[in-house]
């Protein structure tokens, strides 16, 4: 069966689509999806260290307005990006503010702000040592970079913070100890919540951990002026040899309250901005967040929204992790620090608080607004687990071993042409709730899963031929999906511990697969608990070492999770799918037993699993569906 990743489906699309919706009747000349103005003035760069109060010096770039190479005099306010790595790239390159647009942030210089980028300590060109990550150290040296902005001869003495993935981490941290000076933030692809950003569902299966240099990398940074021959930068880097390694950081801590021997504390609490919940309320200051809905982290901005009461706003669209295609979303950062830094009464915030594009809606009708999430309008469609009939349209199924007439039971060894789709039941996802009497599917989970580079959903791809597939009937109708799907299953496992891994799919009428979204959680520690901070109606898991809960052999255990939340139109004669594996491509340090564990999925009357998809436009009845 031909596979094609989300992104090449979402290619043509980008490139066609995404232009003619900014061109929509909705959208201003001047507003939202307006290319970024031309430049005002030029700009010069100068470098230098930052004194921090413990003596510490952080490595900084200043790009200041400029005419004929000489910064101009006067006061203007201070955007500073508390970086991983100052880089320089778009000096002279394209200002269009489009693509990977945090690398076109620097114009803002252009446009009458003093852009400063400051390397975090223990990183790059920056002294000290880097204890963990996002660490209240790391929150003063937020603080007190805030006051120094402020208080130098070129600001205005109001300061607003950029910053996206590791270092919209760090932009939003800003907040948890805020200075008198900060007056806004835009950060994009962060993490309210550490552990879900990290650990999500309880498994190290992230596409990175975090800024992790060498000695060799942190020599090839920009030294700053006055070191041509990179002697502070020597010194700087070989002090970085004792800073704390962030996968064995992350890796040795399994659960949310675990206690990390390298920083003494339970630093996933400490790390996340979620902690500081009150603090990040008391601020009052302004937040715009970006993300994307081809990006790992896109759940944690829709969780931070629903925590912030200060005034917020947030944009997402088809992008992959701090991209933005064609959108100039440099030029909505500029619209937004020069309402909130400027007095610019340019309208943004009037505009609704939520923009988000719909994926294969009709290109004048992609980009929507709202006013809260989840979407009033969507309803909640069950669509259980089960089989099918068999005939020429039953859907296809992954290389199950059999089935079990009791939950949790012996499977049955079936032959081969199980996986060549002759003499076996297929699985499906239907409306009818399972009847009396019980069934289950099992497979034997396959550790030999992968994804080429850069494919996929978040950094994952079809993984259909590794454990279960579950189809709906083709649509008679488009379908649109806006919130965040639910899992709700039941398994057994012959191991005590499993991670079950479930993507929603695309599944077009000739075979052609793409990734929608995908959730995953830890069988023994799928205890839901009450949560700290407010949840878009998902369920919570503490992940706490004392809810830890093996499972037992022969014992049915209830999995509930939220898949990432999504805006998507699946199209008439497709069909929607749940592929349901206990390996997935990304995973770190992954425990591979031997013989296999085997995986059983359960639906009957007593373990009805289900998914619930956020349907917009969805009748009483749903029968379109």
């Amino acid at each position: 069966m031909m596979r094609i990743s989300r992104k090449r489906m979402l290619r043509g699309l980008l490139c066609c689509a995404v232009a003619a919706a900014l061109q929509g009747p909705a959208l201003a000349a001047e507003g939202f999806g307006a290319p970024l103005p031309p430049a005002q003035n030029e700009t010069v760069l100068s470098s230098m260290y930052i004194a921090m109060p413990d003596g510490t010096r952080l490595a900084a770039d200043i790009y200041r307005p400029s005419r004929n190479g000489v910064a101009l005099p006067g006061r203007f306010p201070v955007v500073l990006h508390h970086t991983a790595a100052r880089n320089r790239l778009a000096t002279d390159g394209d200002r269009s503010g489009a693509g990977r647009f945090s690398l076109q942030m620097i114009n803002l210089a252009s446009h009458g702000y003093v852009y400063v980028q400051v390397e975090r300590r223990g990183i790059a060109a920056s002294f000290g040592v880097r204890r963990g990550y996002h660490d209240r150290t790391e929150a003063q040296d937020a603080y007190d970079l805030t006051q120094w902005a402020a208080s130098q001869s070129w600001s205005d003495g109001k300061v607003g913070v950029y910053g996206c993935s590791n270092t919209g981490d760090a932009a939003m941290h800003f907040l948890t100890k805020p200075a008198p000076a900060l007056k806004a933030v835009f950060a994009g692809c962060f993490n309210w919540d550490k552990y879900s950003g990290g650990m999500r569902g309880g498994i190290l299966a992230n596409w990175g951990t975090g800024p992790q240099g060498s000695y060799e990398r942190d020599m090839q940074s920009t030294p700053v002026d006055g070191d041509a021959d990179r002697g502070l930068l020597r010194q700087a880097a070989l002090g970085h040899a004792a800073n704390t390694d962030l996968l064995a950081l992350w890796s040795g801590m399994p659960h949310r309250d675990d206690v990390s021997p390298l920083t003494g504390t339970a630093f996933w609490e400490e790390g996340s901005i979620g902690t500081y919940v009150q603090k990040v309320q008391a601020s009052k200051v302004p937040v715009y967040i970006q993300g994307g809905w081809n990006d790992d982290f896109r759940a944690q901005a829709f969780i931070t929204l629903a925590n912030l009461t200060q005034p917020a706003k947030l944009v997402i669209g088809p992008w992959s992790h701090c991209e933005s295609g064609e959108f100039p979303m440099a030029a909505e950062a500029l619209r937004y620090f020069d309402y909130w830094l400027k007095g610019s009464r340019n309208g943004i915030m009037d505009e609704p608080p939520i923009r988000y594009y719909t994926i294969n809606a009709p290109a004048s009708d992609a980009w929507r607004g709202a006013a809260s999430w989840p979407l009033p309008q969507a309803r909640p469609l069950v669509r259980y687990l089960g089989k099918a009939a068999g005939g020429a349209n039953a859907p296809r199924f992954g290389p199950f071993i059999g089935e079990s007439r009791m939950p949790g039971g012996p499977a049955e060894e079936m032959d081969g042409a199980v996986a060549a789709g002759k003499g076996a039941s297929r699985l499906s996802l239907g409306a009818a709730a399972p009847v009396a009497g019980s069934a289950n599917a099992s497979f034997s989970v396959d550790y030999k899963v992968s994804c080429a580079q850069g494919t996929g959903l978040g950094h994952t791809c079809p993984q259909d031929d590794k454990g279960l597939v579950f189809d709906s009937a083709p649509l008679a109708v488009d379908m649109e999906v806006t919130g965040h799907p639910l899992a709700d299953l039941w398994i057994t496992s012959t191991a005590a511990d499993s991670p079950l891994f479930a993507y929603l799919e695309d599944v077009d009428p000739q075979g052609g697969i793409a990734m929608v979204s995908e959730g995953r959680l830890r069988a023994s520690l799928r205890a839901l608990d009450p949560a700290p901070y407010k949840l878009p109606g998902l369920p919570w898991h503490g992940f706490y070492k004392a809810g830890a809960q093996p499972l037992k052999a022969g014992e049915a255990a209830r999995m509930v999770f939220d898949l990432l939340p999504v805006s998507y139109v699946f199209k008439a004669g497709h069909r929607y799918r749940l592929t349901i594996t206990g390996a997935d491509p990304r995973e770190k340090l992954r425990r591979e037993m031997s013989p296999a564990p085997v995986l059983s999925v359960l639906f009957d009357a007593a373990h009805p699993s289900h998914i619930i998809l956020p349907v917009v436009g969805v009748t009483d009845s749903g029968k379109e569906y």
